[in-house]
């Protein structure tokens, strides 16, 4: 281990003997008192805390003593409002974006005895981030079929996210590079349902997509980070809520869930589990849906303790297993193949943060992951065989686990005017273990000069068989500071990543800055720059990066290529606008040059993927996103996206299997390239009655020249689907699609609440694709119209 790293993997475990068991914060905390222009506790009051854009809306009671508090919030900059019968109502942006406490002394003046001005509610941020905030009562309301799979959709809200199939995205030109922060947990395994189980949306009270201007304590994959706060039961003073949820759509897709939380001042716990299934569980490679059913399980529970004034404990435990068919072409279908792939995956953490002084904390965690993935084949095949039996034209077996062992430590100090300085380590490792067979069961796949003609029926039926493991491991260090001048936002901060894989040991030093400046006219400009160090993807890392992988291919026998990290220099120059409390509009252009780019590429159409990286990378483009807050009901949002995506060869990773198609630096687009993606949301809430139309366009991504697919009947359907632009590139034709959402909300008294919901997804069966031949994904189509509907019983 680096000298450097030895150090301070010694002061994570001395941080950690400050406490019996460590777990980052996310969340910030709110307290305060009210009193009147004597000084005497007001008690009768209601303090609202609300972020109008993103839709965050929380109120308290104060106590006897005029003492209320808001616990678990999210990061963001909130308005805080107070109304207590014969005073004058109080209006003030506060910002919350560390886990220090924040605690407030409000007057309030005798109604009258003062002209109240009321403070303009600020729509705008000034942090110099470029970011999303999603709250869960739009997390609850987004169109899908499956609600505890909708991630990927609530994601692709916005700006320069990219849909492929199977809920896998593109942000911004890189191939789904995000880092998930799960209650201050770094999570950068790939989520998407072909390699694990996807996170269900219920356990999350708010969301922040940050795509610009990443803190230097993210790390891992951090092209995006998507930062999730959970629900927590802790300040419920002994109550208890919940909610149970039954669901059906088309393609007899059914699901079923239940959450409770409750707790105290100083104990809170929340739970939720959901299961589902469908018959078509995945995005098929044809418009007949063969070979498509699917379930999930999945499990989440939180715990917070309140020790003292000073000590917080918390615990999250969650797993999840989706058992799925692995979808079949028409001919595989007509020859009987059934394939069955599982995912599981266990999440363990447990914590603690302390606080020295109301300006000093030290946050750290322990955590724990495990994600398995198996994939059946039909039937055993022997070594030897000459028939292929029902598994065409591949027979593949795979058995693969990846582990998370991870630990973090960093101290946060405030300064008066409200600047922080953060400082941390952390250390992570990724064992990773591969199980990895196949054989090619029809003649003619391959030419026998080929290094693969051993494994198919006239090659002498060999069996190609792979078992290896690999420890992967990153170590970092990190300063992030935050400074207020007047007028301009500083975000300052460096990392340093040092990792470890195999025949790689590579470090680099990361600037993270970031720069804004905010008008009277409630204009904001920003700038940032980010270096950033990107980790490999580690699903099938250790089979992509071994010499026995490579030598299926036309370089037989030369050293495998090193499989390096991506390393990224993205800049990003914004601008956002206030208009009224109407709403806000920002604008970025963004830039991007990486080297060792990732991606992922398709073991012969089986739907297994694995790391692969070129030489160089260049990305750019343009998001607009649009917010007009709640009006009498009404609001609205549009993102629009436009990206640029350029690889230059060589690329490299393991399975390498045929010759490249472009050569050593040549230059060519990949097909995270789409001219415009955009999304627009219109809803209606009020009085328990709840309408939305959701509207998204896909210009189409760089798909492969159709004519290879002439003659092919598993393939030709397509066709039709892809055409040539002005610029000579096959693409994906564009498509539009609409969402509609229908609710009423019925209350039985108390808490107790029935809410009935209808989506009609697709309404207008708008047919198209995906993805077109790719090498890095298949074909595959996008749902035909899907109406679903649910009811939700809440206590």
């Amino acid at each position: 281990m680096h000298p450097l790293f030895r150090f301070s993997l010694s002061l994570v475990i001395l941080g950690m003997a400050a406490a019996p068991a460590m777990m980052a914060a996310a969340s910030a905390s709110l307290t305060g008192r009210l009193v009147d222009d004597r000084g005497r506790p007001v008690a009768q009051a209601k303090v609202i805390l609300l972020n109008k854009v993103s839709g965050y809306r929380q109120s308290a009671q104060p106590d006897a003593q005029g003492r209320f508090g808001f616990f678990n919030v999210p990061f963001n900059d909130y308005h805080l409002e107070v109304f207590a019968s014969g005073m004058d109502p109080i209006h003030q942006t506060v910002e919350l974006r560390s886990t220090l406490p924040l605690d407030l002394q409000i007057p309030l003046k005798s109604q009258g005895a003062v002209v109240a001005v009321e403070e303009t509610l600020s729509i705008v941020e000034d942090h110099p981030s470029v970011h999303l905030d999603i709250d869960k009562t739009t997390i609850e309301r987004m169109p899908a079929a499956v609600q505890s799979r909708a991630l990927e959709s609530i994601l692709l809200t916005t700006p320069g996210f990219i849909a492929d199939e199977n809920g896998r995205f593109h942000f911004r030109g890189s191939h789904g590079q995000a880092t998930y922060v799960i209650d201050g947990i770094p999570v950068s395994d790939q989520m998407q349902a072909t390699f694990s189980n996807s996170l269900d949306p219920a356990q999350v009270e708010s969301m922040e997509i940050i795509t610009g201007g990443i803190a230097a304590e993210y790390g891992g994959k951090p092209v995006t980070v998507i930062n999730m706060t959970t629900k927590s039961g802790l300040g419920m003073a002994n109550d208890l809520e919940g909610e149970l949820t039954l669901g059906v759509s088309r393609f007899k897709t059914t699901e079923a869930s239940v959450s409770l939380r409750g707790g105290s001042d100083h104990f809170g716990y929340f739970v939720t589990s959901a299961a589902s299934r469908s018959d078509r569980f995945l995005d098929p490679v044809n418009f007949e849906n063969l070979h498509n059913q699917g379930s999930t399980r999945r499990v989440f529970t939180r715990f917070d303790w309140l020790l003292s004034d000073r000590d917080t404990l918390r615990a999250s435990l969650s797993g999840g297993r989706t058992d799925r068919d692995v979808v079949n072409l028409a001919s595989q279908e007509q020859a009987g193949m059934n394939q069955q792939a599982l995912t599981t995956d266990f999440n363990g953490s447990l914590g603690w943060s302390h606080l020295f002084s109301a300006d000093t904390s030290l946050d750290a965690a322990f955590y724990h992951r495990r994600a398995t993935s198996k994939l059946n084949p039909t039937r055993d095949l022997a070594p030897g065989f000459s028939a292929g039996g029902p598994d065409t034209p591949v027979w593949v077996h795979q058995d693969r686990s990846l582990e998370n062992w991870g630990a973090q430590t960093a101290l946060t100090r405030r300064f008066p005017g409200g600047s922080t300085v953060k400082l941390g380590l952390q250390y992570v490792a990724f064992p990773i273990h591969e199980q990895f067979r196949f054989a090619i069961t029809q003649d003619g796949q391959v030419d026998t000069a080929s290094p693969l003609y051993a494994y198919t029926p006239s090659g002498g039926g060999h069996i190609f068989t792979f078992d290896e493991r690999i420890k992967p491991t990153l170590a970092s260090v990190f300063m992030q500071s935050d400074v207020h001048l007047n007028r301009w936002f500083l975000a300052l901060g460096l990392r340093y990543d040092r990792f470890s894989m195999r025949n790689v040991d590579q470090g680099l030093v990361q600037p993270r800055l970031g720069i804004s400046y905010t008008f009277a006219t409630r204009t904001i400009l920003r700038a940032s720059y980010d270096r950033l160090l990107i980790t490999r993807e580690n699903e099938n890392l250790a089979l992509s990066t071994s010499q026995r992988a490579w030598d299926l291919g036309p370089n037989a026998g030369t050293p495998v290529p090193t499989l390096k990290p991506e390393t990224q220099h993205s800049f990003t120059l914004g601008a956002e606008q206030q208009f009224g409390k109407v709403g806000r509009l920002t604008l970025d252009y963004w830039e991007k040059h990486s080297r060792d780019s990732g991606d992922n590429a398709q073991f012969l159409n089986t739907g297994i993927l694995f790391p692969i990286a070129a030489e160089q990378g260049l990305f750019r483009g343009v998001d607009l996103r649009v917010d007009l807050v709640p009006i009498h009901g009404f609001s609205a949002y549009l993102s629009l996206g436009k990206t640029r995506a350029i690889f230059q060869a060589p690329v490299v990773g393991g399975l390498q299997l045929e010759a490249p198609e472009a050569v050593p630096g040549e230059r060519f687009l990949i097909d995270h390239d789409q001219k415009l993606a955009g999304q627009l949301g219109l809803r209606y809430e009020e009085n328990g009655l709840f309408a939305q139309v959701v509207g998204r366009y896909d210009s189409g991504l760089v798909a492969k020249n159709p004519t290879e697919a002439l003659g092919d009947p598993d393939l030709e359907f397509g066709i039709p689907y892809v055409r040539q632009d002005s610029e000579g590139t096959w693409r994906v034709k564009p498509r539009t699609t609409w969402n509609l959402s229908l609710g009423k909300e019925l209350g039985l008294g108390g808490k107790r609440r029935l809410v009935f919901g209808a989506d009609l997804l697709n309404a207008f069966n708008a047919k198209g694709l995906y993805n077109f031949l790719s090498t890095f994904g298949g074909t595959h189509v996008t749902p035909p119209r899907t109406w679903a509907t649910r009811v939700k019983f809440q206590f």
